[in-house]
């Protein structure tokens, strides 16, 4: 009965926090990549899309105590992701990527352990994911095997430096609102276990992946 619950336990948490993914990659991603949003490193999809990835993936580990949650959690996010490639015939690039965030998010928690997403070690956790993400997604766009090293070094610098800074600001100061509203909770003792119980809830859970899927393919 516990191996059977905790199994329900880790599919529900995946089904919600990889289906939150998906609807956000369906809309803000979309967003992101319109014409009339300025192409600067501030409003890229690369420094605000990573983080908020991050910290869905660092609240997936928090609610299951396994590092493999985030790896399934990618899977389902790049499944959803891959459904409007399919559907509109656009790169597969994007789900790629989801894979490669989610597998290093996976690496850096096995190595950290962090024991709280808002925590130090949580921003250290998005901090060595994100750069090693960063790291091998500039390898393999540019191509390092062919390309100059000015050229491979240009791309290193802006993508592993300039965006990965830039999407852990976010990350600190995001984090750091939502932990002063958690301490304030805490300190009023306002009461949040009805609404947790509704967020956890298989229904609750399930819907969020159906709910990614349909916007993936209507908002595309």
């Amino acid at each position: 009965m516990e191996k059977s619950k905790r199994l329900l336990t880790i599919t529900f948490a995946v089904l919600l926090f990889g289906g939150l993914w998906g609807i956000l990659e369906a809309t803000l991603g979309t967003l992101l990549h319109m014409p009339f949003v300025p192409g600067t490193m501030f409003l890229a999809s690369t420094t605000i899309m990573v983080p908020i990835a991050y910290f869905l993936m660092g609240a997936c580990y928090k609610r299951t105590g396994t590092f493999r949650s985030v790896l399934y959690m990618g899977i389902l996010a790049a499944a959803i992701k891959s459904i409007s490639c399919l559907v509109f015939h656009m790169s597969f690039n994007p789900v790629y990527h989801i894979l490669l965030e989610s597998m290093f998010m996976g690496v850096a928690i096995a190595i950290i352990r962090p024991k709280d997403v808002l925590s130090f070690r949580g921003l250290g956790t998005l901090i060595l994911a994100n750069t090693l993400y960063l790291s091998v997604s500039t390898f393999l766009r540019v191509n390092a095997m062919t390309s100059t090293a000015s050229v491979f070094m240009a791309n290193f610098e802006k993508y592993t430096f300039m965006y990965n800074c830039v999407g852990i600001l976010y990350s600190f100061a995001f984090g750091s609102l939502l932990y002063g509203a958690m301490a304030l909770a805490r300190k009023y003792n306002w009461d949040f276990s009805k609404a947790k119980e509704i967020i956890f809830h298989p229904a609750f859970a399930s819907s969020m992946a159906i709910i990614a899927i349909v916007c993936t393919v209507v908002i595309r």
